[in-house]
């Protein structure tokens, strides 16, 4: 059950105006590390991003309080990237240039594929924590500096799918995508995969972002007599398209992606209208000692559980992934963790599942193979994870996102 007043873009946008009091000092020191988290504290990703931030600081806050990296202090720098392709730029040269980061964890979809020229070219590593495009399905790994610990949307489309066909029973489907990265990556994945199981796309719509009507669109879902509709979308057109479909009589049950699952979507929509909307999002093995002991300290931390759908463990994951490859480097060079960050996760050595347990293995002589508190965080060679379990999501008659169900998608296919 959802009820995360954290998240709302309100309260993103005064995280993003005083990041100072989150975060670490501004400048590099000789005796520190600095890692950098590049996220959309403002703009489509701003329900999202103080969570990951907060998970950024449990993170980097138990690196420090085992004795650091290497015996240096940490610092976390957390930067707005607008939740834009320049904003990520800008960010990112900011973070590397003035800051002196070591990797930078975070960017989503738009700003991470904009990165990639970027990572390779000053050696640090860039991790997306929320960014499912399939532009990085054989983009990353080592040697590219580029890796996710979300699922590709290759993946989700999979995950999509599958839940449709299999759990909901439901054979045909319209599909609305906003002309977006992001958006159209997901719906064009969910497509192939939705296809190719045996579902039927009985009409596709695409959106142009911005617009203020989308009359015309409407009419055009419309004709097709959908019993679901798949929305593709960013919130700000998610909400405008809802709401002129509800006020127009049009009485459709949707089905969307991640990018409209934050109570700041339903706020702004509507409880009625948006009532009984369904997401699929990543999700944690319940009872797993890694998400359980993330989990603890998160909730001890900020008063309140981590949730699923909300990056939170990957973003956590990535910060002790960096730190246990920089441990088993003896390096803090961005270098050195692209060299060491597939080999520290897994899935030979020692599981660990916290980077005090990693340190100590690795400081006897072990190869460790890091369990995170999203799953288990073996990249591939395009420095891609899967996820373990998706767990259906449905707004309730009170507005809030509740857990309908929760499938084990460990035996999905990749794509």
């Amino acid at each position: 059950m959802r009820k995360r007043a954290t998240h709302s873009f309100g309260l993103a946008l005064a995280a993003a105006m005083s990041l100072g009091a989150l975060t670490a000092p501004a400048m590099a020191q000789d005796d520190a590390v600095n890692l950098g988290l590049l996220v959309g504290f403002t703009g489509d990703m701003g329900p999202w991003a103080p969570a990951l931030n907060n998970a950024a600081i449990v993170a980097v806050e138990e690196i420090n309080a085992a004795g650091g990296i290497l015996g240096k202090t940490v610092n976390l720098i957390s930067e707005d990237n607008a939740s834009t392709v320049e904003g990520a730029v800008r960010g990112a040269t900011k973070l590397v240039s003035v800051n002196g980061v070591s990797a930078i964890i975070g960017p989503e979809s738009d700003p991470i594929v904009a990165l990639r020229g970027f990572a390779s070219d000053n050696q640090v590593p860039v991790i997306s924590t929320s960014g499912g495009t399939e532009a990085l399905d054989d983009a990353g790994g080592t040697g590219t500096f580029i890796y996710r610990t979300n699922a590709s949307d290759s993946f989700l489309g999979v995950v999509h799918a599958k839940m449709l066909l299999d759990e909901m029973d439901q054979k045909e489907i319209v599909l609305v995508v906003e002309n977006l990265e992001g958006t159209q990556s997901a719906a064009g994945t969910f497509r192939d995969a939705y296809e190719r199981f045996g579902g039927t796309i009985t009409k596709e719509v695409t959106l142009a972002p911005g617009q203020t009507s989308y009359l015309s669109e409407l009419r055009d879902v419309s004709s097709a007599e959908p019993n679901m509709v798949f929305l593709a979308v960013g919130q700000t057109t998610g909400v405008s398209f809802v709401k002129q479909a509800y006020q127009r009589g049009y009485d459709w049950t949707y089905w969307t992606t991640s990018d409209l699952q934050s109570p700041d979507f339903v706020n702004a929509a509507g409880v009625e209208i948006v009532q009984g909307i369904m997401n699929p999002v990543s999700s944690q093995v319940e009872g797993a000692e890694s998400w359980e002991r993330f989990s603890a300290a998160y909730e001890e931390r900020f008063g309140e559980k981590p949730e699923p759908g909300f990056y939170q463990a990957e973003t956590y994951d990535a910060f002790i992934a960096v730190a246990l490859a920089m441990e088993a480097a003896g390096d803090t060079s961005g270098a050195m963790v692209d060299k060491n960050l597939v080999a520290v996760s897994g899935p030979e050595g020692t599981k660990v599942s916290s980077f005090a347990d990693g340190v100590a293995a690795l400081r006897d002589g072990k190869e460790i193979d890091y369990e995170g508190a999203s799953g288990s965080l073996d990249f591939d060679e395009h420095g891609n994870v899967t996820i373990p379990s998706t767990r259906l999501l449905q707004v309730s008659e009170t507005g809030e996102w509740e857990t309908v169900k929760i499938v084990d998608s460990s035996a999905f296919p990749a794509n």
